[in-house]
């Protein structure tokens, strides 16, 4: 599935995020903006000064200007960067966009005005101002379809993967009852323990859409310290081998139980439907072994940091954000950016307002090093 721009796709997320669909979306980027500003000059001949502008980021603008070489600066320029930021909830004010530019329109401090926000373009159409869409290349939409493409055919060769559901400490009748209500097979592992064999597909839409939250937790509560564990792969071997690792975590899961998932990629999330976690048990580069005795961090936590930054699409970050992922205090998330920054790992990137009272936070983004681990 592929979406149109970063707008459409972060109000789609929440949705998507409950089926095993592949999504992706057409990046906003320094051409769209080169060739609506060569357009407006061509067209009507105006000065930057006369254009008000919207668009996610500034540094967009800016680099255009900068390699064009042009000196001209643009005055009135409204930014939404938070778009980009899936761990804040913050709605985007079609009316405040459109007031931006219609007031400057009827003060006459602008002429014309290019937005990258398709709603606000056809409100300002119907105002009878002067505006324009941003311009989408068709390279960039050739690209962009091409990506989607690929993105379906490993979705596609993904759902189609095995996958194991391990229990311990479950009544067969349970197990059997489980089975049934998937469609499912039940087998022994060579350990002893049951398995139900299903397919990956099937089994994320049923965890994804909270289809199984009330089936495990009472099959937990009926048995007592139940631990689950579920594991994908591309064969029945491979599956069962993650289905009884995730089973290893869950068992030492304090509580009453848990369920735990562990991947092809070998990424465990877990507990499921509880305060859930995901990071990866894949420590084989060497690079990452090499950073974890450097820093003196785990290797599964620094494995954990990488994917955070790969969470937030190796944007700049705050202690704030790290602490909240890593579900710490802020102190500790400080020490841990300490460290990386002390081995040039990060690199300071500016700093940020709250939008409530209070000093700015710093942010930091990650080093060519850390980026090269992608």
């Amino acid at each position: 599935m592929m979406f149109s721009g970063i707008i459409p796709y972060r109000y789609a997320k929440k949705i998507l995020n409950r089926y095993p669909i592949g999504s992706s979306y057409l990046s906003f980027n320094e051409n769209m903006v080169a060739l609506s500003l060569l357009s407006i000059h061509y067209h009507h001949s105006l000065k930057l000064s006369e254009v008000s502008i919207d668009l996610p980021r500034g540094e967009f603008l800016e680099g255009v200007l900068s390699e064009a070489g042009i000196a001209e600066s643009v005055i009135y320029v409204k930014e939404y960067p938070w778009i980009y930021d899936f761990l804040e909830e913050k709605e985007l004010s079609i009316e405040e966009f459109v007031t931006f530019h219609a007031n400057l329109y009827e003060q006459k401090k602008t002429a014309f005005s290019l937005t990258s926000i398709h709603a606000v373009y056809d409100q300002l159409q119907e105002k009878g101002i002067p505006s324009m869409f941003m311009v989408q290349s068709i390279p960039t939409l050739k690209e962009g379809l091409e990506k989607a493409t690929t993105l379906a055919e490993l979705n596609q060769s993904k759902n189609s993967q095995v996958a194991a559901v391990c229990f311990k400490n479950t009544e067969n009748e349970n197990i059997k009852q489980f089975a049934k209500s998937i469609q499912a097979k039940v087998i022994s592992s060579d350990s002893g323990l049951q398995l139900v064999l299903s397919n990956r597909g099937v089994l994320q839409t049923l965890i994804l859409n909270q289809k199984l939250a009330g089936f495990f937790n009472e099959m937990i509560t009926i048995n007592g310290k139940s631990s689950i564990g579920i594991g994908y792969g591309y064969t029945v071997k491979e599956a069962e081998s993650h289905s009884l690792t995730a089973m290893d975590f869950a068992d030492k899961k304090p509580g009453e139980g848990a369920v735990y998932l562990l991947d092809e990629e070998k990424k465990l999330t877990g507990p499921l439907f509880q305060n859930e976690e995901r990071y990866s048990l894949k420590n084989e580069d060497p690079l990452v072994k090499k950073l974890s005795s450097e820093l003196k961090m785990s290797s599964k936590n620094l494995s954990r940091f990488l994917y955070f930054l790969q969470v937030i699409e190796f944007r700049p970050f705050s202690s704030h954000q790290l602490a909240d992922y890593f579900s710490i205090s802020r102190r500790s998330a400080e020490r841990m950016i300490k460290k990386l920054l002390d081995q040039q790992l990060l690199q300071v990137a500016g700093e940020e307002q709250p939008y409530e009272q209070g000093r700015p936070r710093s942010l930091y983004q990650a080093g060519s090093k850390l980026k090269g681990l992608r």
